[in-house]
């Protein structure tokens, strides 16, 4: 940093006083002290932790010298490598806070002039240029013609942007901001990553910001945050726990939410953060993805003036510091944010054109140009939009439509042509970009040319351990539902108190009302799978992770759970019929193999179904089916030839008819019933009827979830 002062020197030592070089030379001294006391400090500990161990040595003295000598060398060689350890996890941390500690300081430099922060080529990794081209979007009406939503939009965004996306209601920045985003399908004209057509990789290198906030009630602030970048950022192996939290922490504590990182997110159901913290905690995750183009629709939304700064001034620092791409979608904000961004794109409505597409410091400069100068002490950006609103009293959307294509779209033009075919990195170079920044941290992991950052095992296991933990906290979760079944068994014992010294007749009630309970009992799992459902649409969306992931994690928890309620619902049952408890594993087996088939007709029909109303309308059918060809109240004595082929489809028919055989080879008295009802014993038929049914309706649910209920945007 001394190199400018040697180019010059003259300026130096004009302005400079008589001592200067010795002020020079004693600060340098001090900077490599202290950089020195920080190494020092880091081996002293790190001996200290050796040095314990080395005592660990058994003294020659003691009485005790057989293979002294061979110990003390292994512990001395053990005290070696952990030290080395020690020093190498010391010097991560210190490298994290130092980095952190730069931000913190940069942070309090960011006014939103030009050159307020610079790129740091020690951290930055951003690389990423955006080109769209004849970018439009229209619907098509009832009567078959089409209506134009957002005309023609070109423009090029550079790494270390941040972009504002500004206009009045229904001129289409949110249908702009999602197109660029890809999560539109249907538009015309070229959106380009770099030169080239956006590939399988595009959401690796960026991430969308929704204006809902749509996140798991019952998880904190933290584990919130945690959950998405360990989903989005691969991470060295030898990074600790401590140095991780850390890293977390600090970033919610730039974006004022470290005061409430234990606290649960809420919902309108469950009390949490408020709605202003929640929109920070959206934009945490977003962030936390190592991104290197950001969407965010309306991120400022429900936030006061104040927060609303702090958030973009962090926005504006990861553009400048790490070279970031932010495009964000925004409405009037106050001059002081204004002035943070780089680059407006400002649309009019009806359909949504542009207006202006230019640097945001020179936008009143052309504003004046056209003879509407903003008045002072006015907000710009509420004076840019009255004057482009249609349909208004000071509106004149036309003006500046015409002096846009006159002068500025010209520009915008050859810029779009120049770098809509310029290719730089490759969308898998950028990836590797991204790692390359962690690497100073520790070895890091082969890049993966995939859509999903971390493997299908880390997805599942951090799924799984998401799910499992919701499921602990919600009110309505397991321990809920373990409570229901032990009441459920209690009124159902109370009810066949004894039936297991009853005539056969009185048994066979019995177990059908035990199948019957097993098959309707998960019906519980369709409200909480609609409910997570959009939540899980919006991750996968974002290829946070894939839907087997979530469908898998949900089944095992759904299995287990329900694998505990029926063992402990049979258990109280049992005990409180007085049946033969040789009985129990027989029953057991075949009520659960009945469970699983139910579970999943019900997690078919949840994917299915919009809401919780839908989905019990939807069930209906299976139930009548299922329920109603039972083998029991309905079957091959009563019911017509032609529908018989009915009871070969039900998994209530196979269940009861497989008890009931069970029970006859114990009790002879039940083989009149086994014959009154012509129940055949062909168990092998029994279960690969019910594991082929599992399978398809598993196979038809997973089908349903991907293809249905997506998000529209």
């Amino acid at each position: 940093w001394l190199k400018p002062f040697a180019d010059i020197s003259h300026e130096i030592e004009t302005l400079a006083p008589s001592n200067f070089p010795a002020m020079m030379d004693s600060a340098m001294r001090q900077t490599a002290a202290v950089q020195s006391a920080s190494i020092d400090l880091d081996r002293m500990e790190a001996a200290d932790h050796a040095a314990k161990d080395v005592h660990r040595c058994p003294d020659p003295d003691s009485g005790s010298s057989t293979g002294s000598e061979g110990r003390c060398v292994n512990f001395a060689a053990e005290a070696g490598r952990r030290s080395s350890r020690t020093i190498s996890s010391m010097s991560i941390g210190t490298r994290i806070r130092r980095k952190l500690n730069t931000f913190r300081t940069d942070l309090e430099h960011v006014t939103g002039q030009p050159g307020d922060v610079l790129r740091d080529e020690n951290v930055a990794y951003g690389e990423a240029a955006l080109t769209f081209q004849d970018v439009s979007f229209s619907v098509r009406m009832k009567d078959d013609t089409r209506r134009q939503i957002l005309a023609p939009v070109s423009g090029h965004f550079e790494p270390g942007s941040l972009v504002a996306l500004m206009g009045p209601s229904g001129c289409g920045k949110t249908t702009l901001l999602d197109i660029l985003a890809g999560k539109k399908s249907a538009y015309e004209g070229l959106v380009h990553l770099n030169g080239r057509p956006r590939d399988k990789l595009f959401n690796r290198v960026t991430t969308y910001i929704p204006q809902d906030d749509i996140m798991p009630p019952h998880l904190t602030v933290a584990e919130v945050v945690i959950f998405y970048q360990s989903l989005k950022v691969n991470c060295p192996p030898t990074l600790s726990k401590a140095n991780w939290k850390y890293f977390i922490e600090e970033r919610l504590r730039l974006l004022g939410l470290y005061e409430v990182r234990d606290t649960k997110v809420g919902s309108e159901t469950v009390r949490g953060i408020s709605g202003g913290q929640r929109r920070r905690v959206s934009l945490a995750c977003g962030l936390s993805s190592m991104a290197q183009i950001f969407f965010a629709d309306e991120p400022t939304s429900g936030l006061s003036g104040t927060d609303a700064e702090a958030c973009v001034r962090y926005m504006r620092l990861l553009a400048k510091k790490l070279g970031l791409t932010l495009v964000v979608a925004i409405h009037q904000p106050r001059p002081e944010v204004a002035r943070l961004f780089d680059h407006l794109l400002l649309l009019t409505s009806n359909p949504g054109r542009v207006v202006y597409n230019g640097s945001m410091n020179d936008a009143a400069h052309v504003w004046a140009q056209v003879g509407h100068p903003v008045p002072e002490f006015a907000n710009p950006t509420d004076h840019f939009l009255d004057l482009v609103t249609p349909a208004t009293r000071s509106g004149k959307p036309d003006v500046f439509l015409e002096n846009y294509h006159q002068k500025l779209k010209p520009l915008v033009d050859a810029t779009v042509a120049k770098e809509i075919d310029h290719e730089r990195k490759t969308t898998l170079e950028l990836v590797q970009g991204q790692q390359h920044v962690m690497e100073g941290l520790g070895e890091m992991p082969p890049v993966r040319d995939s859509v999903y950052g971390v493997g299908f095992l880390r997805q599942l296991r951090l799924v799984f351990c998401r799910q499992l933990r919701i499921s602990m906290r919600d009110p309505n979760g397991i321990r809920t539902e373990l409570g229901v079944v032990v009441g459920q068994s209690v009124v159902i014992g109370v009810a066949y108190l004894d039936v297991g010294a009853k005539a056969a007749q009185f048994q066979v009630l019995y177990f059908f009302m035990l199948a019957m309970t097993v098959a309707l009992v998960g019906m519980k799992a369709m409200p909480r799978l609609i409910d997570e459902r959009l939540i899980i649409k919006k991750e996968t969306d974002e290829a946070l992770y894939s839907d087997w992931a979530y469908i898998i994690s949900f089944s095992i928890i759904n299995l287990l759970t329900g694998v505990l309620g029926n063992t402990i619902f049979l258990a109280l049952v049992f005990w409180m019929s007085s049946c033969n408890w040789e009985l129990f594993p027989t029953v057991m087996f075949w009520l659960t193999l009945l469970f699983m088939v139910m579970d999943s007709v019900y997690t078919m029909v949840a994917a299915i179904a919009k809401d919780t109303f839908n989905a019990v309308t939807l069930a209906m059918p299976f139930l009548t089916l299922f329920l109603l060809y039972n083998n029991f109240t309905v079957y091959k004595g009563i019911v017509p030839g032609s529908m018989e082929w009915l009871l070969r489809l039900s998994p209530v028919a196979y269940t009861i008819q497989a008890i009931v055989i069970a029970v006859a080879k114990m009790d002879p008295t039940f083989t009149i019933i086994v014959k009154q009802f012509n129940y055949v014993d062909e168990p092998s038929l029994a279960v690969g009827m019910l594991c082929g049914l599992w399978v398809i309706f598993r196979v038809a649910a997973v089908a349903c979830f991907k293809t249905l209920n997506n998000i529209r945007r």
